[in-house]
């Protein structure tokens, strides 16, 4: 993997260059052919905006209404995105499961819900090694359809960048299906559904940056862009990209996070503490999950009125005994408890749910009748995501607690 990374806007007319954010950066491909991947940065600077400043402002208003208790959130979708499955049928299909878990939610909670899906982006996956080795052979790992294929074979394996077009071109088409299904721009909760991704790869983000009109700058690739725990290290690219966005940004945080590396993120990422700029995404896993308390008492002691998001599935993935990944749903619902208790007694707000799920006929995740086996059903390109069955029984389980006296942090 590279350790640097140029985020490539210097190419965008207009925009002023970022260069002072070429810094070290975590989970980046090492392309082949370097003048080929500086071509892709510079076509992808010339392409248009695939969401609007307004929409991004818009959906800012509104995560600022769940700071206030008056909405929540539900963002689901797939571990990472196949470029063939943004068709029209597909986008609908999953816009139908936000709708289902979205109702469900909504009379858990007891208000309304923002749908958010992992859709129209979600190409990239970071990983904990750089090789994995297949029937005896050492191969690059699989880093999502943005970046190689999952066929294990050295031609496959080997990244290339003209997939960030491509999948620039798949992720237009999903917004496009959006649109088509009235649930795009012009369309008003509950109906309207967002886009998220994580913001990884830097050399297809970085020239996806534009201006604002307003004298900022703001991410176009994405509503709701979000880094993870393998790269949320504070003098790095990806924390320094987020900080000079408009968008209302998220940051995963794990078990290993200190109150001082998460205060520290609050600062770089909301000086202002502006309510519903900043989430921050917990990923512990059920073992785990009181370790989240003494972070949001910190968070809240320092003022900053960030959103708490649960994110229930990537702390509780294990292997079978034949290497496959899986999830089990008693696991997940119970990190999911947890979480809604310990943000609640430490005076946090608990913002909403974040779940890798899929409305197809999956058998990922272990639980509600389902045992993984390799074969069709089991056809994530990562990691398990929950079936629509599972991920209702999950949903299910959001049912906000209250503390008398016990209010979460305002600016």
């Amino acid at each position: 993997m590279s350790d640097s990374a140029s985020l490539g806007v210097r190419h965008q007319p207009g925009v002023e260059p970022l260069t002072a954010l070429t810094r070290p950066a975590a989970q980046q491909p090492e392309w082949p052919d370097g003048d080929r991947a500086g071509s892709v940065r510079s076509a992808l600077a010339t392409r248009p905006p695939l969401v609007r400043w307004e929409e991004v402002r818009e959906l800012g208003t509104l995560l600022a209404r769940v700071a206030e208790g008056e909405l929540c959130v539900l963002q689901a979708g797939d571990c990472a995105e196949d470029p063939a499955e943004c068709g029209a049928a597909d986008v609908a299909l999953k816009a139908e499961m936000l709708d289902v878990l979205g109702d469900i939610m909504r009379v858990g909670a007891g208000r309304p819900v923002v749908r958010v899906g992992r859709l129209a982006g979600q190409f990239a996956k970071p990983r904990s090694r750089a090789h994995e080795t297949v029937d005896g052979v050492r191969l690059p790992v699989f880093r999502g359809p943005m970046v190689n294929g999952p066929e294990p074979t050295p031609e496959a394996r080997r990244p290339n960048p003209a997939r960030l077009l491509d999948c620039r071109a798949s992720a237009e088409r999903s917004l496009r299906a959006l649109e088509a299904l009235g649930r795009g721009p012009g369309c008003h909760p509950p109906e309207r559904v967002w886009t998220s991704h994580e913001a990884l790869l830097l050399d297809y983000e970085g020239p996806q940056v534009r201006p604002t009109g307003e004298g900022g700058h703001y991410l176009s690739s994405a509503h709701w862009p979000w880094i993870g725990e393998r790269t949320r290290q504070p003098g790095n690219a990806h924390v320094r990209l987020l900080a000079r966005l408009g968008n209302p940004v998220a940051c995963k945080v794990g078990p290993e996070a200190t109150a001082e590396e998460v205060l520290e993120l609050c600062a770089l990422l909301d000086p202002r503490r502006v309510p519903g700029r900043l989430t921050l995404i917990a990923r512990f896993g059920a073992g785990a999950i009181g370790r989240l308390a003494p972070l949001v008492r910190a968070v809240r002691g320092a003022g900053h009125p960030v959103l708490w998001m649960c994110d229930p599935m990537h702390g509780n993935t294990v292997a079978d005994g034949t290497g496959l990944k899986i999830r089990h749903l008693d696991a997940v619902m119970n990190e999911l408890r947890g979480f809604l208790t310990v943000v609640a007694d430490a005076g946090g707000r608990c913002a909403g749910l974040h779940i890798e799920s899929s409305p197809l006929d999956i058998s990922e995740c272990a639980g509600a009748g389902v045992t993984p086996v390799r074969g069709p059903r089991y056809r994530t390109l990562c990691d398990p995501r929950l079936n629509l069955m599972q991920a209702v029984a999950v949903v299910a389980h959001w049912q906000p607690v209250t503390r008398p006296g016990v209010q979460p942090a305002v600016p």
